[in-house]
C-alpha cells in the first residue's frame, strides 16, 4: 500500500509540476500587439527619493489613435514619428517597434 501511494503521489506531482510549467511558459511567450497612429508623444520626468539622495528618471509615452498609452524605451520612443501608422508588441514589459 505505501508503494501504491508514492507512486501515485509522484505522478501527480509530475502532472502538477507539467501544467504549472506549461503555463509559465505560455506567460513568457505571449505578445501583445498594439497597433495605431501615433497622436502624442510624451516626455515626462519621475523624481525618485532614495531618503538621502533623491534621482530624476526620464520616462517616454507614446499615446495611439485607440486611445492606449503606453510606456516605451528611449530607441523606440525617438525612432516613432507624430501622426505614422505603428505596429507595437509588449512582452514582459517590454515593448520593440519591429
Amino acid at each position: 500500500m505505501k508503494g501504491f501511494l508514492i507512486t501515485i503521489s509522484t505522478f501527480l506531482s509530475g502532472f502538477l509540476l507539467y501544467f504549472a510549467w506549461t503555463g509559465f511558459v505560455e506567460e513568457e511567450l505571449k505578445i501583445t500587439e498594439h497597433r495605431g497612429r501615433i497622436v502624442n508623444k510624451i516626455r515626462s520626468e519621475q523624481v525618485i527619493d532614495f531618503g538621502t539622495a533623491m534621482t530624476v528618471k526620464p520616462q517616454y509615452k507614446v499615446v495611439l489613435s485607440t486611445g492606449e498609452t503606453l510606456n516605451v524605451p528611449f530607441p523606440v520612443y525617438q525612432k516613432l514619428n507624430k501622426g505614422e501608422f505603428t505596429i507595437l508588441l509588449k512582452q514582459n514589459d517590454r515593448i520593440i517597434n519591429p
